[in-house]
């Protein structure tokens, strides 16, 4: 009985944690997301038109965030 409750006891932590993290993740959301065209483009951010995939689906136009750039230190470094 003690066996089973301990059991449950330590899947409800981990379900806790796992539901945290996928919390955490949400917040993090990029605030491209869910932007007409107009407003998307006004945000600096890239908008994507509607497509069809190569199994036929249709994926709807939507707004997302511009990749940043990562400078290495050779780039960044003055040239002498």
């Amino acid at each position: 009985m003690y066996q089973s409750l301990k059991v449950l006891a330590a899947a409800l932590v981990f379900g806790g944690v796992v539901a945290a993290a996928g919390v955490k993740n949400q917040a993090a959301d990029s605030p491209c997301k869910r932007l007409a065209q107009e407003p998307c483009q006004a945000q600096g951010c890239s908008w994507v038109k509607s497509y069809k995939t190569t199994k036929g689906k249709e994926v709807a136009a939507f707004c997302r965030k511009k990749p940043e750039r990562k400078t290495t230190s050779a780039a960044a470094a003055p040239k002498s």
